[in-house]
């Protein structure tokens, strides 16, 4: 019985002994594991802020509390003393992590793609954008992908990692925009004369800029008409309607101008055609 109590009376002391330490391990995991949730929040604040997060939100606070939780408990475990488990499960993390990145290399691709495009800033919700083959107005950005909706309606979800990797266009960052279309008149309508009468009808619509003014360029003599293509600038953030109703009503304004100064252009060029006969012979039989 004697030995029993000498036992218990011991591992108090050692207890008694070991609290301080255990008390202040306990005091570190838990400051950083309170500083973690503190950054998860104020990473979300500002990503927020920049209108960035999304569906990921949940997903980027837990990985951020979670990291927070590894590191206090690696700091807590150095604190007791205990450096050699420490070291073991930093090395056994290490080669989880080597395995779960090669198993999971395109997610982690596409989480650090998105990460960096949302501190990037490239472009925003509502922005006209192309990334490879594909243009399409930006629906919503998430870490893992960006939703673009293209002009035949269809939605389609990038990975972040493909644009992160390749270039990217941004048509409507500042609200510029410079389309162009081409249209054929007959090689009996002077050129100058048809490059002015389409840039002035180009700059007639209100929501062509004047400066830069429109242009026109010869682009091409082909079989039965010279090609011009017309160039104009539009300002979208300034303008009430869509691109689409701007280059329609630069369109029509030009057929008016080459209509009214009756010039031939377009498909009837190779319709217009002009046949003529020989004049009837006539004759006079006189009598001898």
């Amino acid at each position: 019985m004697e030995f029993i109590v000498d036992s218990f009376r011991a591992d108090w002391e050692s207890l008694l002994s070991f609290a301080p330490r255990l008390v202040y391990a306990v005091v570190v995991f838990g400051a950083i594991l309170l500083a973690g949730r503190y950054l998860g929040r104020l990473t979300l604040r500002l990503l927020r802020g920049s209108g960035r997060v999304g569906a990921d939100e949940q997903l980027l606070r837990s990985l951020v509390v979670l990291l927070s939780a590894g590191a206090g408990a690696l700091l807590a475990l150095g604190v007791l003393g205990l450096q050699g488990i420490a070291t073991s499960l930093m090395a056994t993390g290490g080669v989880v992590a080597i395995v779960l990145g090669f198993a999971f290399r395109e997610i982690g691709e596409n989480f650090l793609a998105g990460f960096f495009l949302t501190f990037s800033r490239p472009f925003e919700r509502g922005d006209l954008i192309k990334t490879g083959d594909l243009t399409g107005t930006v629906r919503t950005i998430e870490l893992r992908h960006v939703h673009i909706r293209t002009a035949d309606a269809c939605d389609v979800f990038v990975p972040s990692a493909q644009i992160f990797r390749e270039p990217l266009y941004n048509y409507t960052r500042d609200g510029l925009r410079r389309p162009s279309f081409t249209i054929g008149v007959a090689y009996h309508d002077e050129p100058e004369t048809v490059i002015a009468r389409l840039a002035a009808a180009a700059a007639t619509v209100s929501d062509v800029l004047a400066d830069p003014a429109p242009s026109v360029a010869i682009k091409a003599y082909s079989a039965s008409v010279i090609d011009y293509e017309v160039f104009f600038w539009v300002d979208l953030n300034a303008s009430p309607k869509t691109l689409l109703q701007s280059e329609n009503a630069v369109k029509l304004a030009c057929w008016r101008a080459l209509k009214d100064a009756g010039m031939t252009f377009s498909t009837d060029v190779t319709t217009g055609l002009e046949i003529k006969s020989v004049a009837p012979l006539s004759v006079r039989v006189e009598a001898t």
